[in-house]
């Protein structure tokens, strides 16, 4: 939580396998779009970046689903519901 402060002036820390497993469940809880995703091996200032066209800017077809928002609220109700249901 510290570094995301620090680093992004979040407070939290990104759960990202959470809202994985929540998007496989409750696809309803993330706004996702189908779009070109590629990985930068080629330059040297951003080698092993994740590239997504977002805005459709090359002829490069869509290959994967991007998640852009989240129900919030929506998603810790069902985070909570869950873990609360472990023994």
């Amino acid at each position: 939580s510290r570094y995301h402060r620090e680093t992004y002036g979040w407070n939290g820390a990104p759960i990202h396998d959470a809202v994985a497993v929540a998007l496989v469940i409750r696809p309803e809880l993330v706004e996702t779009r189908h779009r070109n995703v590629e990985i930068e091996v080629e330059s040297e200032l951003c080698r092993g970046r994740t590239v997504v066209d977002l805005w459709n800017r090359t002829d490069r077809p869509p290959n994967a689903h991007v998640g852009l928002g989240i129900d919030r609220d929506g998603f810790f109700d069902f985070l909570v519901e869950r873990i609360g249901s472990l023994e």
